[in-house]
């Protein structure tokens, strides 16, 4: 029994464009082949029928407004934590100023630790790394995160996209967590302005220089945001 000819064959009439997906689907063609002495002649290939535009990244602005925008509702639910905490006198910092006595650094670091980075940290890992790769914000205002490559973002890539994000945080928790230590830091607020002030900076020029608008942290995490609404 003769097995039918397949041939498989790319059409290179077609553009192809960066960061596109081309979507195929089965073409047979039945003929006569005069060459084959009469046999039926079966030749199959994989035509494309559509192409999904590149991907629409997000705006810098958006994300900013985004991002803000969480950052305030979050530490609205930090202060009442905090407030939580105080009421059952569970709050170490208002206990050592009601008692007078001194707050050592390492309590004062782990107490903004556990209770105002900790909860940041679990929860851009747990929206940013769950199936709608996108924090509650993000949703909102039609953005979602996804992989420079094809696999899910994951827990493990939204951790580490979320560990570098927070650098400015933590560097601002330094300073306030060493203000007001025996040997003091100089000039401490300037300090403390210009470092910040110019992280920030840089996390907002990397992503306006890159054609992905990439941050430092997507860039870092292999991340890029981009558009769920067709405008």
């Amino acid at each position: 029994m003769l097995s039918p000819l397949v041939v498989w064959h790319r059409r290179t009439d077609l553009p192809m464009e960066r960061d596109s997906i081309i979507l195929w689907r089965p073409h047979v063609q039945v003929g006569f082949c005069p060459r084959l002495y009469g046999f039926l002649h079966l030749q199959t290939r994989r035509a494309p029928v559509a192409t999904v535009p590149k991907r629409r990244y997000a705006s810098i602005s958006r994300r900013v407004f985004s991002y803000c925008a969480e950052v305030i509702l979050l530490f609205a639910g930090i202060l009442l934590l905090q407030g939580l905490l105080i009421v059952l006198r569970l709050n170490p910092l208002v206990q050592s100023v009601l008692s007078g006595a001194g707050l050592s650094k390492g309590v004062y670091h782990l107490w903004l630790l556990g209770t105002v980075d900790l909860p940041l940290i679990l929860y851009y890992t747990a929206t940013l790394g769950s199936s709608a790769q996108a924090t509650l914000m993000m949703r909102w205002l039609g953005i979602r995160l996804e992989p420079v490559s094809e696999d899910p973002v994951g827990a493990r890539r939204a951790l580490l996209r979320t560990l570098v994000m927070l650098i400015p945080f933590e560097v601002n928790h330094f300073f306030m967590v060493w203000a007001n230590s025996p040997e003091g830091i100089p000039n401490r607020l300037s300090l403390q302005y210009a470092v910040v002030g110019s992280l920030i900076l840089a996390y907002m020029v990397s992503a306006a220089l890159s054609p992905r608008r990439q941050s430092i942290h997507d860039w870092v995490a292999g991340t890029v945001v981009v558009n769920t609404r067709v405008a």
